[in-house]
């Protein structure tokens, strides 16, 4: 089935650098006769879209979609300090106390602008979100949750116990949770999901907001649980965050496993 993508070259503009042959994975550029770069129209059909062209182009001479290229946001090059580095990624936590203070949508909206940016297989871009809020649907969906759990072993059991006991094992609090879906029938659906959800839990960290992975969430959906929650016809959830204001200030880095790597 041939996609709607349309690929062009402003020769007034192009400086014969070839970069976009170079960078291209599909091979839709070459050198025609004349030896000047040009798009093997056989080959746009290949296209994904993923852009490389346009955006590595240094004369903006290529256009994707029509789209003008002088409009595509330039790229910021502002490397982080090595002190910053660290709090982005050895200072996230997994949140399991969170405030009853509500998240803005605009700062979750930041986020996720972020988390749009995350590699997808075949550059699909095909993870969507669901936004859920308020003590009432949460609790709707622990109580779903807890239900399947009682009817399995292990760790899961202990979940529906403590919520017998009153307490939330599942969303721990937390005043929101997204949920990442994707195309049932595709066999990267999980992976471009699990990507997504680690960008937007940085994104959300470097807000001062807490994380914590909503595993049980997910993993009764799997099992064929109804958690009250529509999805698009032939979707399927794949992950799930939960996050809001943390109660608690981590004062240092817990230890972890060296780094283990084999030279082959």
């Amino acid at each position: 089935m041939m996609n709607s993508r349309t690929l062009s070259i402003d020769s007034a503009k192009c400086i014969q650098c070839a970069v976009c042959i170079e960078i291209c994975t599909q091979d839709i550029f070459m050198r025609n006769p004349a030896l000047e770069i040009a798009i093997d129209s056989a080959a746009v059909d290949r296209c994904n879209g993923c852009g490389h062209c346009a955006a590595v182009c240094p004369a903006a001479a290529i256009s994707l979609d029509a789209g003008d290229p002088l409009k595509l946001p330039p790229r910021v090059i502002a490397p982080l300090e090595e002190r910053q580095r660290e709090g982005l990624f050895k200072a996230r936590r997994s949140t399991r106390t969170y405030t009853e203070q509500k998240v803005s949508h605009e700062l979750i909206l930041r986020a996720l602008e972020h988390a749009r940016y995350a590699p997808t297989a075949g550059n699909s871009q095909q993870v969507e979100w669901i936004l859920v809020e308020g003590k009432e649907r949460l609790h709707g969906i622990t109580a779903k949750v807890a239900a399947w759990a009682k009817m399995q072993q292990g760790k899961y059991a202990r979940v529906a116990s403590l919520f017998e006991q009153g307490r939330d094992p599942v969303m721990r609090g937390a005043p929101a949770l997204l949920l990442a879906h994707a195309g049932k029938d595709s066999p990267w659906k999980n992976h471009d999901a699990g990507a997504a959800l680690s960008y937007l839990e940085l994104a959300l960290h470097s807000y001062g907001l807490g994380t914590c992975w909503a595993g049980f969430v997910i993993s009764a959906a799997r099992s064929g649980t109804d958690l009250g929650i529509s999805l698009p016809e032939k979707r399927e959830l794949c992950a799930g965050l939960l996050f809001g204001y943390p109660v608690h200030t981590f004062q240092r880095l817990p230890p972890r496993k060296p780094v283990r790597i084999e030279y082959a």
